[in-house]
């Protein structure tokens, strides 16, 4: 009796508390921009073989006729670190905390607290921008303290800095804050006087602005995570104070809260035979509705190597659905 064997490859499934998977060949090599599907029709998109794949031929330098010349790359000068706004793994960090934070405390016990920079001058606002990781050192200190003085915990707080089209300034922060005979326990009177009492002690050239109607605090009806999205996807750039020669920060998340994100974080792997149907895959995943904004990568324009989108952060057994999906995909194959 002939035996037929063949060839493997791994499939790496990863998701995270925010919503986001991605699902990537290993080795994962360099590749395109995403490209969504509704810019691109699959029909034509195509899988690669290891023969498809040209690799250049490597030889040792005593084997050349000539002696390598090295040319000294120059040396090009970094960017300041956050200088145009937050990274796409900082954005799914923040939805994610954030997310968590409503499981744990359901929407009624959890607010989003906006806190101003009171003041239009140009020069407040750049130096509040270059010590923006002391304001969000020193208004999660004071905050947490008056989380602690009331039983709640100093350690769920997010904060996330935001640049208004105007120029205005906002530290955007969601806390537990129970809600209990019509009223929250902590008040917006304690949380002005608190923040003022954050800033001031960064920006002492604020002491004598009146803070009364810096803060607002909301309560969350719908969905935490997606509310605090809205504001990640606008107002992260500082391009419209000029050109500026410092870091920024934009956020601020609990050691604890990082570590408990990690942990929920799934990662896992799937060996499928070489002749495995990407596309299909894809298609599969649209049709159950189970995830939505499906974006893919493509090699050389045409082969697809791997894809991400997002799925409902409620469905914790996401990770386990979609490598299913892919060993029973795999044993159809014949």
């Amino acid at each position: 009796m002939n035996m037929v064997t063949h060839r493997t490859r791994d499939l790496i499934v990863k998701t995270d508390y925010s919503g986001y998977f991605s699902v990537s060949l290993r080795p994962t090599p360099s590749v395109g921009l995403a490209v969504t599907l509704s810019e691109t029709d699959l029909s034509e998109v195509t899988q690669v073989t290891p023969e498809q794949v040209s690799l250049p031929i490597l030889r040792r330098a005593s084997d050349l006729s000539v002696e390598p010349e090295f040319t000294p790359r120059e040396k090009i000068p970094r960017a300041p670190r956050g200088i145009r706004g937050l990274t796409s793994y900082a954005k799914r960090l923040l939805v994610g905390a954030v997310n968590f934070l409503e499981q744990k405390y359901t929407k009624r016990n959890l607010v989003f607290h906006t806190a101003t920079l009171p003041c239009d001058d140009l020069a407040i606002k750049l130096e509040a921008l270059r010590k923006s990781k002391q304001i969000l050192k020193y208004w999660r200190k004071v905050l947490s303290r008056l989380l602690a003085k009331l039983g709640l915990s100093c350690e769920d707080i997010v904060i996330v800095l935001e640049i208004q089209k105007r120029g205005a300034i906002h530290f955007h922060s969601i806390f537990p804050n129970f809600y209990r005979n019509g009223r929250f326990v902590i008040s917006l009177a304690q949380l002005d006087r608190a923040w003022k009492q954050a800033l001031t002690a960064v920006l002492p050239a604020l002491k004598t602005v009146d803070f009364s109607k810096s803060c607002k605090t909301e309560r969350v009806k719908k969905s935490a995570g997606r509310y605090l999205a809205k504001y990640l996807s606008k107002g992260l750039s500082v391009s419209k104070f000029g050109e500026i020669n410092f870091s920024v920060t934009w956020y601020s998340i609990g050691d604890g809260l990082k570590q408990k994100l990690k942990a929920l974080a799934k990662k896992a792997i799937a060996t499928i035979r070489r002749d495995f149907d990407i596309v299909q895959l894809i298609q599969e995943i649209t049709i159950t509705k189970m995830a939505w904004k499906i974006s893919f990568f493509l090699l050389d324009g045409k082969k697809l190597r791997s894809f991400f989108g997002f799925y409902d952060y409620r469905r914790l057994d996401f990770c386990d659905f979609l490598v299913n999906l892919i060993c029973q995909l795999n044993q159809q194959i014949i």
